[in-house]
C-alpha cells in the first residue's frame, strides 16, 4: 500500500510541475505578445499611422483611378520593345552574379576559407552590395554611363551579387562536415572537394535561389526606369509624367499580367526542385 501511494504522490508532483510549466510558458508567451504590440504601436503613432486620414483623402484616390479608365490600348504596339528589354536585364541581372557569388561565397564561409580577415572581407562587401538598393546602384550609374538598359542591369547585377552571395555562404556552412572530411581522408584539395563534395549537395538550393531572385529582379526591373535606367518602367514613368494615365494604367497592367506568369513559372520549377 506504502508504494501505491508513494507512485501516486510522483504522479502528482509531476502533474503539479506540468501545469506549473505550461503556465509559466503562457505568461511569458503573454508578456512577449504585449511587448510586440507596444513597440507596434509605438512605431505607429511615430510615423503618423492614421487611417481616418486615409478614408478623409479616398475620394481623391477614386478620382485618379477614374482618370485612369477606360485604359489606352493604342500604345500597346511601343510596350513590346521595353518589355523584352526589361525581361533581358533580369535574366542578366540574375544569371550573371552566380559564378561571381560563388566564387565570393566560397572565400566568406568558414568551413572553406583558409584567411580569416579575408573572408571577413569578402562578407563586409556582399553586405554592401545588397544593402545599397538596386533603385540607388542605378542612379550612381546612370549619372557614370548615361541613360539605358546598361546601367539597370549592372544595378540588378551588383545587388544580386550581394544578396546571392549571402545565401550561397549559409548554404556553404550548413553542409554536413562528414561529407568535406570524408573527402579530406581521400587526399582531395579543397577545389576538389568545393566542386565535387559541396556543390552537388547545395546545387538545390541554389537552383531555388537563382530562381528566386531571377521573379525578384523581373519586378526590381520594371522600377529601375524612374531613373531612367531603361526597360517598360520607363515607358511607365513618362506617362505618368505627361498625365497620360490612361495609358500608364494599360502599360501597369502588361507588367501585372507578365509577372504574374513569371511568379508562377518560378514557384513551380522551385517546388520541383525542391
Amino acid at each position: 500500500m506504502a508504494k501505491i501511494l508513494d507512485v501516486s504522490k510522483i504522479d502528482l508532483e509531476g502533474l503539479e510541475l506540468a501545469i506549473y510549466v505550461r503556465r509559466k510558458v503562457r505568461t511569458g508567451y503573454a508578456i512577449l505578445v504585449a511587448i510586440v504590440l507596444a513597440v507596434v504601436f509605438y512605431a505607429a503613432y511615430y510615423t503618423n499611422f492614421n487611417l481616418v486620414e486615409l478614408e478623409r483623402g479616398s475620394p481623391h484616390i477614386w478620382k485618379l483611378l477614374g482618370r485612369m479608365f477606360p485604359p489606352n490600348f493604342e500604345p500597346l504596339a511601343e510596350i513590346s520593345g521595353p518589355l523584352v528589354e526589361t525581361l533581358q536585364m533580369a535574366l542578366v541581372g540574375t544569371t550573371l552574379p552566380i559564378p561571381i557569388a560563388m566564387f565570393l561565397a566560397f572565400y566568406a564561409a568558414t568551413s572553406t576559407r583558409r584567411i580569416h580577415w579575408l573572408g571577413n572581407l569578402v562578407r563586409v562587401a556582399l553586405n554592401t552590395l545588397r544593402t545599397v538598393p538596386e533603385l540607388l546602384w542605378a542612379m550612381i550609374l546612370v549619372s557614370a554611363v548615361g541613360l539605358g538598359t546598361f546601367p539597370g542591369t549592372l544595378a540588378l547585377t551588383l545587388h544580386s551579387t550581394g544578396s546571392m552571395g549571402k545565401f550561397f555562404y549559409e548554404t556553404i556552412e550548413a553542409v554536413d562536415e562528414g561529407i568535406l572530411e570524408a573527402m579530406k581522408s581521400t587526399g582531395a584539395n579543397r577545389l576538389q572537394i568545393f566542386f565535387f563534395g559541396i556543390i552537388p549537395t547545395i546545387l538545390p538550393n541554389i537552383m531555388s535561389v537563382v530562381l528566386l531572385y531571377w521573379d525578384y529582379n523581373n519586378r526590381s526591373a520594371t522600377v529601375l526606369g524612374l531613373v531612367g535606367a531603361g526597360g517598360i518602367g520607363f515607358l511607365l514613368t513618362s506617362a505618368i509624367a505627361e498625365f497620360e494615365y490612361q495609358q500608364a494604367i494599360t502599360v501597369l497592367g502588361v507588367i501585372v499580367i507578365i509577372l504574374t506568369i513569371i511568379d508562377r513559372t518560378s514557384a513551380a520549377a522551385r517546388s520541383r526542385i525542391i
